[in-house]
């Protein structure tokens, strides 16, 4: 049920698409759940003992991570691996206390919350809670009748790469990813939920919910000026390193590791959110209702949050941090750091959310992106 960290530092991102969303999820899901060994009874049998539902190689599990979170608090750290969001929900549901803290992104948290697997948090045992972006931390979808559920841990963007010097005059726009100029040496990630809602961007439709007759077209003429469809960063790295990509979709992260890793042929490359936006996601810690370490699952909390572990992991280009929703984080970062992880606030009203979609509607983005890549 594991990812593996694709390349040298590189993390999940690009390899779990959260758009396959509700769509066939369930039965990975359900294939993950039966590879896990869970039960309350084990969980309770170590008070010193977190239990931590988490993508592989996604910051939580760094090697240092687990020492430097037992020497602060004397606890012990036990990782379960999910593959998508949906397995991370019915793992936190099917564990029944034997997961504490989870990691739902903001498109699937109000699931959990309206299914009643999410602890409400209190603000005044959040330490670093008054220095989160109001942005995110107001945000409705990770509350319900004003109770907080979820603190907000990272952010990022899906959205332009480009090699500087082919793609030339330097775009500003995701019109070059159309260009046919460069048909055939564009690099798509292969999900419905980020092409859809980058298409509606290009097209100055409502990415939350475009007119598909108008996107569909438009995501034909895109895939057909595409040389590699894409689902991990290690696919794009290859295809980067061939010489056959100069442009495409990439996540700010995975793309910023590359180029900040010095892999093969991105010497030339840089991300940029283009003047119509970029595909936003944001992640965030939550407690697990039926936790029996609460006072453990509110200490990592603070320390998933932390100037201190924020910091070390955003000043590790290797790890391929995210933007973090530490503002105070952020504000202290070198100005290079934060172009590394296009962490720049300004940013941050150019994000076109993955936010909670309507499950026809999600359907009819998954439909109409298979009906074009079989076009």
């Amino acid at each position: 049920m594991n990812n593996s960290r694709s390349i040298t530092g590189q993390r999940r991102r690009s390899n779990r698409r959260r758009g396959t969303i509700a769509v066939g999820a369930a039965v990975a899901a359900a294939i993950a759940l039966t590879s896990c060994s869970l039960s309350p009874s084990a969980a309770g049998s170590d008070s010193n003992t977190l239990t931590v539902a988490i993508w592989k190689g996604y910051g939580a599990d760094l090697p240092w991570v687990a020492t430097d979170f037992k020497k602060k608090t004397g606890a012990t750290l036990k990782f379960q691996y999910i593959d998508s969001e949906s397995n991370e929900l019915q793992l936190v549901n099917k564990a029944n206390g034997a997961v504490d803290v989870a990691l739902p992104n903001i498109q699937y948290i109000g699931q959990g919350i309206d299914q009643g697997i999410f602890h409400q948090l209190d603000t005044s045992k959040l330490t670093n809670y008054k220095d989160l972006y109001p942005e995110f931390s107001g945000r409705s979808e990770i509350r319900e009748d004003g109770k907080l559920y979820g603190i907000p841990w990272t952010w990022g963007s899906t959205g332009l790469f480009f090699d500087k010097s082919v793609v030339t005059p330097t775009p500003d726009s995701l019109s070059v990813l159309w260009d046919p100029k460069y048909k055939g040496k564009i690099a798509l990630i292969d999900d419905a939920t980020v092409l859809v809602p980058l298409t509606a961007l290009y097209l100055g439709e409502d990415p939350q919910n475009p007119d598909m007759a108008k996107v569909t077209p438009a995501m034909q003429k895109l895939k057909d000026n595409a040389k590699l469809l894409y689902s991990s960063t290690d696919d794009l790295a290859k295809g980067i390193s061939s010489g056959s990509i100069v442009a495409g979709v990439a996540n700010s992260d995975g793309i910023g590791g590359l180029i900040a890793g010095k892999a093969t042929g991105t010497t030339n490359f840089t991300y940029e959110i283009a003047k119509e936006g970029a595909v936003g996601w944001i992640d965030n810690w939550a407690i697990a209702a039926k936790t029996q370490h609460l006072d453990l699952a509110y200490k990592w909390l603070n320390y998933m949050t932390s100037s201190d572990f924020l910091t070390k992991w955003a000043n590790t280009p290797a790890d391929s941090s995210p933007a973090p929703a530490n503002k105070a984080v952020v504000d202290a970062l070198e100005p290079a750091t934060l172009d590394r992880l296009q962490a720049n606030p300004d940013k941050i009203s150019s994000l076109a959310l993955q936010l909670p979609e309507p499950a026809d509607r999600l359907q009819s983005w998954v439909d109409a992106w298979t009906q074009v890549k079989a076009g």
